[in-house]
């Protein structure tokens, strides 16, 4: 294609982002590139625009998105132009520690080569991704997938590797802390299996969206104490040295999707002895947390990092997993500061999304 500019947000600084013309990335022989269609507003993005966190100055933001494909590198197979697209790949430098181990996904380059941190993102009119490999980096959007649902398949896959790397099963009782977007697609990938979910916030319109999305039970935390709530709904599982009132919750697995500091020691108090909590939320400070009742229930601890953006495409696709409701409000580009002070206020807006 005919290069020229493109429209882009660029992230100059804390709550400071500009709507600018920037050359329209060249496409080497193993790159596509697309023209964006929908790009979300990420929890990350919003630690990055508030605080500067995970970016540089200068960086094109944006990673939850769909695109059309409008050309495609010499060496890129299996990809046609007109094709709707999603992806998110990334580099690793191929000789440090975790890269010899080929465990990638530790590869301290990782984020430096990934859309929206390291290199440019899906703010903007057009998206590069690099190094793509269609069904590992790139992947096709079913026709029964509308753009904004597609949009959310990156933040939903999140939820899925929840439920993978917990092991959540038919019959679990699970809690959800944080009815947001990604504490949302947690709780409809844990149903999905066939699990018990309970779910909290402090956003009743989050908890309404998530109780009809197919949330066993939602708690709005400002009217009680959550831990009570979840001991009341799943019973009381003393252990050692803590009996009675004391007592823990008997959750099989907690997912900390919320991100503040009093969730890492809610979840520790909700789960069973031999219970599994998995931090998905990105949180902006430390948390104090009690170890000692870690050692004494035997808490298996696991992170929750990222997810394959391909293993929610199906569930999205079958109606296992729905997103189109999670989507409060549509700004465009011109108007993405806009977006951000909405997405930051958790009382009024679920999810923003970025619509070309």
């Amino acid at each position: 294609m005919e290069r020229g500019k493109m429209k882009a947000a660029v992230f100059y600084g804390p709550r400071n982002l500009k709507i600018e013309s920037v050359p329209i990335p060249n496409v080497g022989p193993n790159d596509v590139l697309m023209k964006v269609k929908a790009c979300g507003i990420c929890g990350s993005d919003l630690h990055s625009y508030k605080l500067g966190l995970f970016i540089e100055p200068g960086q094109i933001m944006g990673h939850e998105y769909v695109g059309e494909v409008v050309e495609v590198g010499a060496n890129v197979k299996d990809v046609q132009i007109g094709e709707r697209m999603t992806g998110q790949g990334t580099k690793p430098c191929q000789t440090c520690y975790w890269c010899r181990r080929q465990e990638y996904g530790y590869c301290p380059d990782v984020f430096h080569t990934l859309i929206g941190y390291g290199r440019p993102g899906a703010f903007a009119e057009y998206v590069l991704l690099q190094d793509a490999v269609i069904e590992q980096t790139l992947f096709r959007i079913p026709n029964c997938i509308d753009d904004e649902t597609a949009a959310t398949a990156e933040p939903f896959s999140v939820g899925v590797s929840a439920v993978n790397s917990t092991g959540i099963k038919k019959g679990d009782k699970v809690v959800v802390l944080g009815a947001g977007l990604i504490g949302n697609g947690c709780m409809q990938a844990a149903k999905a299996v066939g699990a018990q979910v309970l779910i909290t916030d402090i956003s009743q319109q989050r908890l309404d969206l998530a109780k009809k999305l197919g949330a066993d039970e939602v708690f709005n935390v400002t009217n009680g104490d959550p831990v009570e709530w979840v001991k009341a709904k799943f019973g009381h599982g003393p252990y050692h040295f803590h009996e009675g009132k004391d007592a823990g919750g008997m959750a099989d697995v907690v997912i900390d999707a919320a991100g503040v500091p009093s969730t890492p020691q809610q979840a520790i108090q909700m789960v069973k002895s031999g219970g599994t909590i998995c931090i998905v939320a990105s949180a902006e400070e430390p948390a104090p947390i009690d170890t000692l009742a870690i050692n004494l229930k035997g808490i298996r601890w696991v992170s929750g990092l990222g997810g394959g953006i391909g293993s929610a495409i199906p569930y999205l696709a079958n109606g296992q997993m729905r997103s189109k409701e999670l989507i409060t409000h549509r700004f465009s580009l011109e108007q993405i500061q806009e977006g951000f002070e909405t997405q930051l206020r958790a009382g009024e807006s679920m999810k923003v999304m970025i619509t070309f």
